[in-house]
């Protein structure tokens, strides 16, 4: 019983998140894509087992449609 509402949770907390990104691009007030880069970053390493880095971090600073990369999967 428990799966459903962390699901339910989990799905919620998503939706807001992207929800408050949208408006808030909209307003060009920036500071939730910036925090979001890291924290899908760190979500999709834990749930996948990637390896993702912050491009504006590691490598060069606001790369056109790149944020996350994984640099060991591309080499392949």
């Amino acid at each position: 019983m428990n799966r459903s509402r962390y699901f339910d949770y989990i799905q919620e907390k998503l939706t807001a998140l992207g929800v408050g990104i949208g408006v808030r691009g909209q307003l060009n007030i920036l500071s939730y894509h910036v925090h979001s880069e890291n924290f899908y970053r760190d979500f999709f390493n834990t749930l996948f087992g990637w390896k993702l880095e912050n491009v504006n971090v590691t490598k060069k600073q606001n790369i056109e449609a790149i944020d996350l990369f994984d640099l060991i999967r591309s080499t392949k």
